[in-house]
């Protein structure tokens, strides 16, 4: 099993995994630490939610129901709470499902730019022609305003159930892995680190934008590229405040 197969089980659930997850755990020093992190925060999540209930909770519910069949114009305030307590375990569990794709996506970004069969992209510097990037983009049903220089490489991607498209931005400074997924927008704007890189995600148009590289020291510029190119902002003119 290799890191990225290895990810996409961990994202999937991490409390479950099979006799070649736990070798390949065993032995990956640089997914040992994922994988304890992820299992980690399930332990935190169960924790949270082990909320104790009633033994009676079925029997009060029936007893509140009849009531309110036998004397149906009284006020249902006694139902006020149970309904509060349903709409609150929707929205727990909502935040929850949202928290855990999060999670798996980021882990699952940083091991598809990370992999093996990725690192020849990562020495590339000539830049590709504009309109291979547009048609990666188009291809994914994504029209660009405008293509930010310094391209070296444009993949179309599938990333767990993801879909992507994989660039790398060329530099005098290094490299920096952009990953654009398409349909699945962050909540907001954030920072991490994974496999030794630190890394952004930023919500930009319909789907999230990431950056992974050694430094940071590009983000700023290339972000604002991407949101020209995506959203179609107006350029800021050369020496404007």
């Amino acid at each position: 099993m290799d890191c990225l197969e290895f990810r996409r089980r961990l994202g999937s659930d991490p409390q479950v995994l099979d006799t070649g997850a736990r070798a390949h755990m065993a032995s990956c020093r640089d997914c040992a630490p994922l994988a304890a992190e992820a299992q980690a925060f399930d332990a935190r999540l169960a924790a949270a939610l082990a909320v104790p209930v009633p033994d009676d909770l079925v029997e009060r519910i029936l007893q509140a129901q009849r009531r309110r069949t036998v004397e149906p114009f009284q006020p249902r305030r006694r139902l006020g709470w149970i309904a509060l307590a349903a709409a609150a375990s929707v929205l727990l569990a909502f935040g929850v499902v949202r928290l855990r794709q999060a999670t798996g996506l980021r882990a699952m970004v940083a091991a598809h730019v990370t992999a093996p069969d990725e690192h020849a992209a990562l020495a590339m510097v000539a830049p590709v022609p504009q309109a291979e990037v547009e048609h990666a983009f188009a291809d994914r049903g994504v029209k660009l305003a405008d293509v930010p220089p310094e391209v070296a490489y444009v993949a179309e991607c599938s990333i767990g159930r993801w879909r992507s498209v994989h660039m790398v931005s060329a530099g005098t400074d290094g490299p920096v892995s952009v990953v654009y997924v398409v349909r699945d927008r962050a909540s907001k704007a954030s920072s991490f680190h994974r496999a030794g890189l630190v890394a952004r995600e930023v919500p930009m148009a319909d789907g999230t934008l990431f950056m992974l590289a050694d430094s940071d020291a590009r983000f700023d510029a290339l972000e604002h590229a991407w949101r020209n190119a995506l959203e179609g902002l107006p350029r800021v003119a050369s020496g404007s405040n």
